[in-house]
């Protein structure tokens, strides 16, 4: 084991083998950090310390999370990982009630609760990675709005809770972004989408849709000393949706 030198931060992202989490471990990496990149399969960026990790499973996060901590800190925690759903209400089963959840909501409860003893050890700061769908209503996700909100809520409570111990709690909320996950959600649109709520799916600013790397700096910088007096903030990165 390898100590980090005296100026390296230990970070720890989830979801780090694709998207956001993937193009957020890379920013971190080249910032110097030392980078864990938790996931279900080992993709991660070259030079990031792949640890196998369901965020929606207690024991394995807890495992990953005794991996991340060896050097007896965390000093940011990154909560990438996440599932869509996309869909009329009354199609939504309880069984993907129940995975969006676990990995939307459950997951990052999770997380940050394994992982405040080492972020207390450092005084380290977390940033949730929520939606515009979980900011703002949307149709046809309910299920995903719910997670996702609950997480927008969770940060905010958290925030208050851990601000006398210096330890910041910030989300930010995509919106349109070109990652693999984003793209499933076209092919789950009902045939008969009526258009008034289509539009609301819609990002205000012309241009193409959001890049992974754009929402990574915006997690980098909210993680970074530069933004020490910003806590429980709710960053909307979604092009006026």
């Amino acid at each position: 084991m390898s100590e980090p030198s005296s100026d390296q931060r230990v970070v720890v992202v989830t979801g780090a083998a694709s998207g956001i989490g993937y193009a957020t471990a890379e920013l971190f990496r080249d910032a110097g950090d030392l980078v864990y990149g938790l996931d279900l399969v080992d993709t991660v960026p070259d030079k990031v310390r792949y640890v196998e990790c369901n965020v929606a499973d207690r024991a394995s996060v807890d495992a990953a999370i005794a991996v991340c901590g060896e050097h007896g800190r965390i000093d940011v925690l990154a909560n990438v990982a996440g599932v869509v759903q996309f869909g009329r209400f009354d199609q939504i089963t309880e069984a993907e009630w129940d995975r969006v959840h676990s990995v939307d909501l459950k997951g990052p409860f999770q997380m940050m609760q394994a992982a405040l003893p080492y972020l207390r050890a450092c005084r380290g700061n977390i940033v949730n990675v929520s939606s515009v769908a979980g900011n703002k209503p949307q149709g046809y996700t309910t299920a995903y709005s719910a997670a996702k909100g609950g997480l927008t809520q969770l940060t905010r409570s958290l925030a208050l809770e851990l601000a006398p111990e210096s330890i910041r709690v910030n989300a930010v909320c995509p919106g349109t972004v070109d990652t693999p996950i984003v793209a499933q959600v076209a092919e789950m649109f009902p045939t008969d989408l009526d258009p008034r709520v289509a539009d609301r799916l819609m990002m205000m600013l012309p241009g193409r849709a959001i890049s992974p790397a754009e929402i990574g700096s915006a997690i980098v910088y909210l993680a970074s000393p530069e933004a020490r007096m910003i806590t429980g903030a709710i960053l909307a990165f979604d092009g006026g949706m």
